[in-house]
């Protein structure tokens, strides 16, 4: 479990919050805060919702809700109402773990996201969805940095994206020379899944089955070597005892030690 400092603002609130993380297996939405005794939770840092329904009315006065969901006609089904939090802005501070190379030490940095989400530019594609058959739409996000801060030197995204997969990669690959992360992004035991995966915390864990890991070079041997195996669903930034840095092999994703080799 992990509290993770952030600043939230929003036509009501301009205020530090805490962003607990049980860093848990995603039985659950393991990241959640809680303000004016409004609880939101959510899978990754983008997409927060109002965790209890009951309290609708009373967020609906302090916060901006989307509410979708409900009957749908054509497929004919009901689904549970959801109500996504909406035109805010949020900045977090995750500390990582990482190795200083110059001197073979173990140190700590920041990684530091700061977004907002914006009325959609309904002359762009916007991502539609439904309530009770009628059409809804999200708000489009607005992403200001993805950074990685160590040593008085700061790495920043050249993508403004809060896909960690894509920002990360950027990042290693800045400062590959002079340090490597200590996390699930880096190691060796963990993949994304190649039928796809959202912007945090769908990586892949096969600790258990490590031999099999380092055989693993393009998305054949995954299918090969992993395929049907059982792991764990871990967050990028979550770290174990059973870490190794991905210097041996590429895995499915193409990553080593900082060097980027797409597959």
């Amino acid at each position: 479990m992990q509290y993770w400092k952030a600043h939230y603002k929003d036509a009501l609130h301009d205020t530090n919050i805490q962003i607990l993380n049980t860093e848990g297996d995603y039985s659950t939405d393991p990241l959640s805060f809680t303000l004016d005794n409004i609880t939101f939770q959510g899978a990754s840092l983008g997409d927060f919702y109002l965790a209890d329904e009951a309290q609708y009315c009373e967020a609906g006065k302090k916060f901006s809700l989307l509410k979708w969901g409900g009957n749908h006609s054509e497929y004919q089904f009901t689904s549970p109402y959801f109500y996504d939090l909406q035109r805010y802005e949020l900045e977090i501070e995750i500390p990582i773990s990482a190795f200083r190379k110059k001197d073979q030490s173990l140190t700590t940095g920041t990684l530091f996201l700061a977004f907002e989400y914006v009325e959609p530019d309904f002359t762009k594609p916007c991502s539609i969805i439904l309530c009770d058959d009628i059409r809804v739409y999200r708000d489009e996000v607005i992403v200001q940095e993805f950074s990685f801060s160590i040593d008085g030197s700061i790495y920043k995204s050249a993508l403004k994206t809060l896909d960690f997969e894509t920002a990360l990669n950027d990042i290693c690959t800045q400062m590959k020379g002079d340090y490597s992360i200590k996390c699930c992004f880096t190691c060796q035991y963990s993949d994304y899944s190649p039928y796809g995966n959202d912007d945090y915390g769908t990586m892949l864990c096969f600790c258990r089955h490590k031999d099999d890991c380092l055989k693993v070079n393009s998305k054949e041997d995954f299918f090969t070597f992993l395929g049907g195996k059982d792991f764990d669903a871990r967050q990028e930034t979550y770290l174990c005892e059973q870490y190794c840095l991905r210097n041996k092999v590429k895995g499915y994703r193409g990553f080593v030690d900082g060097i980027i080799d797409l597959i």
